[in-house]
């Protein structure tokens, strides 16, 4: 198992996975189907969470935050590895085992448009997971989404509107009282931010953060635009095709990252200080990501990599681990990491997300 770095400053172990793997198959043939190989969405994966933490997932399209998220939430069945939540290990329980479990983790999609029912109220929307758990009468099930209704700052009249009626942002406040509807302990954000405008962006993180602080949340959240990350996170975890590449906290990750694929990201973030733009040197990648159902050999950023090293680089795999002049609970999977990143702390402090939200909130 890869080591993985704890984290100071907040409760016991919440959620702790274990050499988590996702393959998807791929067959051939119509009658007589064969498997020819398989896509490695996930790929022997190690974190953990700690009680009101947040941790974030950075990564470009198609590297797995997405298929990570719904293994842990057990939509997806992994294919190896353990899930082991609040002490238990969720990963092989049966639909029946898992429904008490589904009260505690709770998850808000990324598409606010498509996961609503437009067909329902928003008041049966938000009460359904009340519901299905067998918590409180009608009456009480109607109060309590009328206070979420409020706590999220919608309208507690809203109960009775059909979701077309909202815009996206209300929409997507309309999905998080529903993820907060039985009081869960981990809830899972999947891009719930990137299909709203800027502004709307900044209010809805905004809101998730005072949830977090008044109810003791703990939040895994998954997005592309590393602002947005650095204003909610505590720690981040960076991967690529599959694999988790590095983890630290947000100051460690954006003033010293250590793997040449996160200091490529961060170089490609925008810096409203045109200045401070033009200084910076931007790392551009060559080539496009490999085919995950055949991935490089070894470390699978070997073939993009401006550091690599012929015999090394693609014979032995790189454990995620602590390396020297890295700062505690700071690991990373690569053989040659970086010794300085381009930007100082003081660009970094200075550079848009560093202190605020992303958009005017």
């Amino acid at each position: 198992m890869s080591s993985v770095p704890s984290q100071n400053g907040f409760g016991e172990e919440l959620l702790v996975v274990e050499n988590l793997k996702k393959y998807f198959p791929v067959t051939r043939g119509i009658v007589f189907q064969r498997q020819i190989g398989a896509v490695q969405a996930v790929d022997d994966v190690s974190f953990t969470v700690r009680q009101g933490e947040t941790l974030g997932v950075v990564g470009e399209s198609g590297c797995g935050k997405s298929t990570l998220a719904r293994c842990v939430m057990r939509l997806l069945e992994s294919t190896a590895g353990k899930i082991i939540f609040d002490g238990r290990d969720i990963t092989k329980l049966s639909r029946s085992e898992m429904r008490p479990v589904r009260r505690e983790l709770m998850m808000v999609f990324q598409d606010p448009y498509a996961s609503l029912n437009p067909r329902k109220r928003v008041g049966f929307i938000v009460a359904e997971p009340i519901e299905v758990h067998g918590i409180g009468t009608p009456a009480q099930r109607k109060k309590r989404v009328q206070e979420l209704l409020e706590i999220v700052g919608l309208n507690p009249e809203h109960y009775n509107r059909f979701p077309h009626e909202f815009s996206g942002g209300q929409r997507q406040r309309i999905g998080i009282a529903r993820a907060l509807a039985v009081n869960p302990k981990l809830v899972v954000c999947d891009e719930a931010v990137s299909a709203l405008d800027v502004s709307v962006q900044a209010q809805i993180l905004n809101l998730l953060k005072d949830l977090q602080r008044e109810f003791g949340l703990t939040y895994i959240f998954i997005a592309h635009d590393l602002n947005v990350v650095r204003h909610v996170s505590d720690r981040v975890m960076v991967m690529y095709l599959g694999k988790a590449v590095e983890i630290a906290t947000k100051q460690q990750l954006y003033t010293e990252p250590k793997h040449p694929y996160t200091a490529a990201l961060l170089s490609a973030v925008p810096i409203a200080n045109p200045e401070l733009g033009r200084a910076r040197k931007q790392i551009v990648l060559e080539g496009d990501v490999p085919n995950p159902i055949n991935p490089p050999p070894a470390c699978r950023f070997h073939t993009r990599c401006p550091r690599f090293v012929a015999g090394t680089c693609d014979v032995d795999e790189p454990e995620l681990i602590r390396h020297e002049g890295s700062s505690e609970n700071h690991v990373t999977a690569c053989h040659f990491p970086l010794e300085k990143w381009p930007m100082t702390e003081e660009e970094v402090r200075r550079a848009p997300g560093a202190e605020q939200a992303p958009a005017a909130a």
